[in-house]
């Protein structure tokens, strides 16, 4: 093959890239917890329980598989940049349409669709990033990319707050959708200005010329991620991610029952608290970025694998301990719970650190199901386990249990791994 000139990004380029995949990331959080916000006004407008409503919550983890796997696909056949406009503009129209919902069985409709949309941001965002982006500064970019995530939730906790209080319960959580969706709107403007992966062009302008290496793609994608090549890195990075979710929603799940139930904390208070360990999270993902341009991918995630088990003994401690609560400053789970967060930044590096075990023409295809299969296995198996683990003691054993059993999966995966810090990503 001719030597080919090098390819380049401007850094208007890369900072549009950047924005249009931050913004994506953001509004997944965003949607996460907008619905856990108003899932008690709903119950009671559509005079139904909470856990009928909150079945949505499951389907948009199931349906996110499902877009994860077409939509990666998708983007590694026509392209990044369409994709990524694609998916946002199925979850602003459906997002928008959720609000406008007549019935529980309309209400789930429009959030199985949206589910789909959200799945396909991640790899496909991520897979721009580390095509765009210099191995030098890939980690770094990732970190503060994944760490949105959080300001994503934070915002939806804000927004259904506000609408809320402003709108009243019967109404308020329509004007949260039509809030949450109508932003959404404004990204899909930013996308229509993202660049194309010019790592994904000279790829097709290979095959176009026929210039790739024999056999080089005489599979689909989907098949070629459990091709001999390729099979350990995609059953591994998916263990990653079961791990990483398993052992996240194990408190994201019911930290508030925790704190508000057992403990009978003022919602007020334990809100504030779990906007306090948020931002603490927000540190750790940055971190875990800058650490794996420093010392690599793998020596980063074994410091948090271990920051994880440090973190969830302390928390299984007090949780047995069982201290009093008088304020948070003198509430030792507290402590222990920020301990948690900080340590759940282990996913700052996933996204680049995934992309780059898979080649170009399939790197959002291997990235979007092994992060969606993830979430859809470690994010929907908490919910129905940890209740049953409440016998051994009480809610926070139970609780630490489940991030025990993730913390685990997720540190065994890391040797499942190889070091590719000083990646570049190639066309072929």
């Amino acid at each position: 093959m001719a030597q080919e000139s090098p390819i380049v990004y401007t850094n208007v380029e890369k900072l549009t890239i950047y924005i249009a995949a931050l913004l994506g990331f953001m509004f997944d959080g965003y949607d996460l917890l907008l619905t856990s916000f108003v899932l008690g006004p709903m119950a009671t407008y559509f005079h139904v329980t909470i856990a009928t409503v909150a079945f949505a919550l499951t389907l948009v983890l199931v349906s996110s598989v499902i877009g994860g796997i077409f939509f990666g696909w998708l983007a590694d056949k026509i392209g990044r940049r369409p994709v990524l406009f694609i998916t946002i503009v199925v979850y602003a129209l459906t997002t928008i349409a959720a609000g406008f919902s007549s019935s529980i069985p309309e209400f789930y409709l429009y959030r199985f669709l949206t589910g789909l949309g959200v799945g396909g941001e991640w790899g496909i965002g991520y897979s721009l990033l580390n095509e765009a982006y210099s191995e030098k500064t890939r980690g770094k970019a990732s970190g503060w990319l994944a760490s949105m995530y959080v300001w994503g939730s934070l915002l939806g906790a804000v927004t259904a707050g506000y609408t809320i209080s402003a709108f009243g319960p019967a109404l308020g959580w329509r004007y949260a959708y039509f809030i949450a969706g109508g932003s959404a709107l404004v990204l899909i403007v930013l996308r229509l200005f993202t660049p194309e992966s010019k790592v994904w062009l000279r790829y097709m302008q290979y095959k176009k010329e026929g210039k790739l290496p024999p056999g080089y793609e005489a599979r689909s994608s989907i098949v070629d991620i459990f091709s001999r090549k390729f099979i350990r890195y995609t059953l591994f990075c998916t263990l990653m991610a079961v791990g990483y979710l398993f052992f996240t929603y194990s408190y994201l799940s019911f930290i508030p029952t925790y704190f508000g139930v057992f403990y009978k904390i003022p919602v007020p208070t334990y809100t504030q608290m779990i906007v306090i360990a948020e931002l603490v999270g927000i540190v750790g993902y940055v971190v875990n970025g800058f650490l794996s341009d420093s010392i690599g991918r793998r020596k980063t995630a074994i410091v948090y694998g271990i920051l994880s088990f440090l973190a969830i003994i302390w928390f299984l401690v007090e949780a047995e301990a069982k201290p009093s609560f008088t304020n948070i400053w003198s509430f030792p789970i507290f402590y222990a719970y920020m301990g948690v967060y900080f340590a759940a930044g282990f996913i700052g590096q996933f996204g680049v650190w995934f992309g780059e075990h898979f080649a170009t023409r399939l790197r959002a295809t291997g990235s979007n199901f092994a992060f969606m299969v993830g979430r859809g296995l470690g994010g929907g198996l908490p919910p129905i386990l940890v209740p049953f683990w409440i016998g051994f003691g009480n809610l926070g054993i139970a609780i630490s249990i489940g991030m025990i059993i993730g913390a685990v999966l997720q540190f065994v995966a890391i040797f499942g791994l190889k070091e590719t810090k000083g990646t570049k990503i190639t066309p072929v």
